[in-house]
This record gives structure tokens, sequence and C-alpha cells, in this order.
């Protein structure tokens, strides 16, 4: 049997990796605490793909002791400055095990093929309004196709495997030779919708786009997204920036993953979404005054609720 290594149990691996049981698949998951409550509750996700609900096969705490028993390590993990693969799975697992990023933000794959050069790294989107609840119950509202891609082969037979395991429980999934494009389009609404809700007192996507002010504010966001896109040589197309508007008001009221964060005390990823787009830009010598607005303020918000 394909077996699985989760990292994380939030909404989206709670929701994918369970869409990868139903295709055959055995999930082990690894959490930083309340393992026992997985372990008893399992996870009841409510979908617009069809209500369904499972147990993981195991979970556990502790840094897995027989990493060379799974075929994929999935890590669903929030990409945060404090948690570091090393300390979960260690300095060095075994070759054949390929990692599947399926995180938010940008420039988050280098530092993970520096840790584990001859592992495959693929890079997943996920274009999905779904929320964690609480006890393993999910909220899957809206979308939910995958954009996946390898970040360090020119060739994956793995990659074609883990697209048809999705495909065959129903999720909408296409690999890609220009996952460096996917990121910088998945980008082009995390940066202004994120930080805006949180920043506008708890605002859902369409109350943001419904006030003039802040939808020019989320156009402006975009396009800065979009020319860092192109300094980087995958450019997404500027016409994307009115897709993205009009996908989003016509999809359902949806409060953002970062909202959410704030909102239960959570540490928000700040630099993963802004902090590291901040960063290409100066490189690069091209500034982004609405993302290092919406940087500072946020860092500023975060520091005086201490999360």
């Amino acid at each position: 049997m394909f077996r699985i290594l989760v990292l994380g149990s939030g909404a989206i691996a709670g929701l994918y990796a369970g869409k990868l049981k139903q295709a055959g698949c055995q999930v082990d998951f690894w959490v930083r605490q309340n393992a026992f409550e997985l372990e008893e509750n399992g996870f009841q996700i409510q979908s617009h793909w069809g209500d369904f609900e499972y147990f993981p096969n195991l979970v556990f705490e502790e840094v897995p002791k027989n990493l060379e028993e799974y075929n994929l390590i999935l890590n669903c993990l929030k990409c945060l400055p404090e948690i570091r693969l090393e300390t979960i799975l260690g300095v060095k697992i075994p070759e054949h095990i390929p990692i599947l990023l399926l995180q938010n933000g940008i420039g988050i794959e280098d530092p993970i093929t520096s840790l584990y050069p001859s592992n495959e790294i693929l890079s997943g989107l996920a274009f999905v309004c779904a929320n964690r609840l609480d006890k393993g119950k999910i909220h899957h509202l809206d979308y939910g196709e995958l954009t996946i891609g390898s970040w360090n082969r020119t060739t994956s037979s793995f990659l074609k495997k883990i697209v048809r395991f999705f495909e065959t429980a129903g999720v909408p999934t296409q690999s890609t030779d220009s996952i460096r494009q996917a990121r910088w389009k998945k980008l082009m609404w995390n940066a202004p919708f994120n930080p805006i809700s949180v920043l506008s007192g708890g605002k859902n996507t369409s109350q943001i786009l419904n006030e003039p002010s802040s939808r020019s504010l989320v156009i402006e966001i975009m396009k800065e997204v979009q020319k860092l896109s192109e300094w980087d040589g995958a450019p997404v197309p500027v016409e994307q920036i009115d897709l993205f508007i009009e996908m989003t008001e016509s999809m359902k009221p949806y409060k953002t993953s970062m909202l959410l964060d704030f909102e239960s005390g959570r540490p928000m990823e700040i630099d993963a979404i802004l902090g590291n787009a901040l960063k290409f830009g100066e490189r690069h010598g091209f500034k982004t005054p609405h993302i290092e607005t919406l940087y500072a303020l946020l860092k500023l918000k975060s520091h005086s609720k201490g999360v």
C-alpha cells in the first residue's frame, strides 16, 4: 500500500489527505500536539464534493523512527520561521522519499531543497476555500483544484503518480512544468486578501471587494505581485488580475486562513506571504510600497496581540 506521512492537521492536511485515503493510500499524521484528539475524533469533512469522515491510520507527535517505510511526505504545516523540518524529520531522510509542499507563500522550496538535496521536492498549490473548525471538523466551502510540479527534477514519474491518486479521488489536479509561475499566481490572491482581512478587523472576501477603496487596494497589490513574477522570469499574465476579481466575487464569502489564525491567537504566515516577496523585490531593486505597508502593519498587529 502507498504510505504517506502527513505533517500537520489543519484544513488543507485534513481535506487532501482524506481524498488520498479515499484513493487507497495509508495516511499517517505527525502533529505538534494533541495527537490523542485526532486519534479519538478523526476528521469530519463538510465538503461541496460530498461530506465524508475518516480516521488516520496512525497519529504521533515524536520524530518518526521508520521513515524508510513511507512513499511520500506531505507537508501541510504553516510556513512559520519556528517550524523547521529538520527538527521533525531529522537532518537526513531516505533519498527515495519525495516531499510535497502543499503550503502557502513564495520562496519556500529552496530551503527544503538545500536541506534535503538528494530528495525530490514537489511544490503544490491548493486553490481552495476551506477552514478547520474544531476537533477535526473541516468546512470545505468552494473550489479545491490542485496544481503540482517538481521543483528540482526536469522529469518526474512520481508527479504523474500523485496526480493520478488525487484524480482517482475526484480532486481536479493538474501537473505543471511552470510551478514557479503557479506560486506567483497563488500569491497574487493571497497577498491582498489575507492581510486585508486581518487589518480590516475581520472582513470576508465579499466585504473587501464591495468597498471601492479596499477593492482598489486589492488590485494594486496584485499588480505588484505580477511585476515581481516578471522579475523572477515566471510572469503571471496581467489578465489574471481581472480573473481573480471575478472568481472571488463569484465564490461564497470567505474568511481567509490568516484571519482565522489571527482570531485564534495563532502565528500568521506574514513572512511566507509578504516578507519573502519583499525580499525578492529588494534584491532586484523593485519597489513594492503596498506590500511593504501591509507587512509593517501586520507585524505591528501580530505584536500587539502577541501572536
